[in-house]
Order: structure tokens, then sequence, then C-alpha cells
């Protein structure tokens, strides 16, 4: 990664800008910023106790590859973030809790709220080199750009299939719109000004990207089995167009449980009849109620440990 000689650097990490990295002030503040979130998930997490409706869970397959291709579907994300930032830091084991923690607050808190609580972690907890904030910036960056890149190529491929099965005005106008986000967001990442911040060196950088698009096959992949146990019968075709609804789906920008979205949209563009929307929901809700119980554990130990006298 980017030696921290780098002027970028020094503008990159707004916490070391405005206060010196051995100031007892800086510390507290951003003790008290994670504090902070670890209360907002904490919040997210009551909040949505009371929006789930446990007889979807009645539809909830005994078979253990199910569960399995669950697990692995949920730790995906932040076992790849790991690895990513292991290899850039020698990042610990005892970050996977916090990473978890970041992946829950941006699906029920809102977008990029875990990747602030992160990086106040990584400052307080990790003996790091360099920009924080400038290789965390990056690796959420490229990770954009891996989803967006991944699902402009799936919207582009797989468009005869979508307007196969499921033609129409409001087709026309999801794909429109997300079109145009994904379009907007890689005309900024494409500008020479904006890559000449990225501080990470050119073979990190594709790396990084290579690892992120890795996740994203994978996580096709683990969603396609997930609808596949649940509906055997599903044709592979179908399979392919919901996956690729999905990624159009998350790329919506700042709008947590965007999973929940999709069986809504199913349901409008499929019609009740391929048990896909009930499956997506099925998903969804369990996806809900694992955040829901991996924030609160994670935000629990987090207060807990920071109400404890340093040793």
């Amino acid at each position: 990664m980017a030696s921290s000689a780098n002027p970028v650097n020094a503008l990159a990490d707004p916490a070391a800008t405005l206060l010196p990295a051995t100031s007892p002030v800086r510390e507290w503040l951003l003790t008290i910023a994670g504090l902070g979130l670890s209360v907002a998930v904490l919040l997210a997490v009551l909040v949505q106790l009371g929006g789930i409706d446990t007889s979807r869970f009645a539809s909830a397959p005994a078979n253990p590859w199910f569960w399995l291709c669950f697990a692995l579907f949920y730790a995906l994300g932040p076992a790849m973030e790991w690895l990513i930032l292991h290899r850039l830091w020698k990042l610990r084991a005892d970050a996977v809790p916090a990473l978890f923690r970041k992946q829950v607050a941006n699906e029920i808190v809102f977008g990029y709220s875990g990747d602030a609580q992160f990086y106040l972690w990584a400052r307080q907890h990790q003996p790091l080199k360099g920009s924080v904030f400038g290789t965390l910036r990056d690796v959420t960056v490229l990770s954009a750009l891996a989803g967006n890149l991944a699902t402009l190529i799936m919207m582009a491929v797989n468009a005869p299939l979508l307007y196969a099965i499921a033609g129409g005005a409001l087709l026309n106008s999801f794909v429109a719109s997300v079109a145009v986000i994904i379009l907007s967001s890689l005309g900024i990442l494409a500008m020479r000004r904006f890559v000449s911040l990225l501080t990470l060196s050119r073979r990190d950088l594709i790396v990084t990207f290579g690892l992120h698009s890795l996740r994203i096959v994978l996580s096709l992949v683990l969603t396609a089995l997930l609808w596949k146990l649940l509906l055997p019968d599903l044709s592979p075709m179908l399979l392919i167009a919901v996956a690729t609804l999905r990624m159009m789906v998350h790329r919506l920008p700042l709008i947590p449980a965007r999973d929940a979205l999709l069986a809504p949209l199913i349901l409008a563009l499929l019609g009740p009849g391929s048990g896909l929307a009930a499956a997506t929901m099925l998903v969804a809700a369990l996806t809900l109620v694992t955040h829901m119980a991996v924030g609160a554990i994670t935000s629990i130990a987090s207060l807990l440990s920071a109400s404890r006298p340093s040793s």
C-alpha cells in the first residue's frame, strides 16, 4: 500500500488532519463517535424488532444444506473484506466482529454508516501504517466499481431474458433508473482527478478489485443455490433473471435492507405463480433476523469493551 509520506494521505484522513495523532482529545472524540455508531446499530435492531413477521419462518426448510449455504452467504462479505485488509494491513482476527458489525450497520442503519464505524474501530484497535481513511476509501471505491461493472454486464447480457419474462413500463423505468445510477458513478470513478486520489499501489488496486469481483460471483452462486434449495423446480432462466434484478436492486444507494425490496419487485414483474417472491422474502427475513442478532451481540460487546478501563 502507499507510503504514509504520500501527500494525498495527509489530506485523506480527516481525523489526522484536524487533530494530532497523539492528541487525547482526538482519541476521546473517536471513542465517543464509535460508541455512538454502536448505539445506533442497537437502536436500529430495536426498531426492526417491531416489523418482523414470524409467520414467514414457517416455510423455512429443514434441509441442512440450505442452512450451510445461508451461513456461507451471510459470512461471505466480512470474510472477503478481512482477507483484503489482512493482505494490506496484516489485519488481526479480532477485527472479524467489527467487520460483521460494519455489514449490519450498512444494511439496517444507512449506507456507509458501517464503513464509518469500522474506520473508527480500526484507528483505535489496529496498529496500522499509512492512511487508514485512504485505504478504507480505496477498498470501498473498488467494491462499488466491481459491483457497478458486474451489474452493468449482467443487465446487458440478460436484457433479452428479462424483457422476455417481465417486460413492461415498470421494468423499463427500473432499468433506466439503475442504469443512470451506475453510469453516473462509473463516470465519476473514471475522472483522472479522482483516480489520482487513490492511495493504494497499482498492484494492490488490481488484487483488491479481483477479490471484490470474486466475492460478487460467489454471492451470486450462493444466492442462486438458496433459491434453488427452496424451489427445486425453478428454471435456470428464472434464476438468472432474478439474480440480475437482485444485482440491480443492490445498486440503489443509501437504502437499508435492500433484499426486502426484491420480493415486491419480483411480485410486480413476474406475478405470484413462480413462488420466487415468497422465497426471496424468506431469505430477506432470515438475513434481517441474522443482522439483528449479529448487530446486538457485536454492539453490546463493543460497548462493554469500551467501558473497561485500558490496562
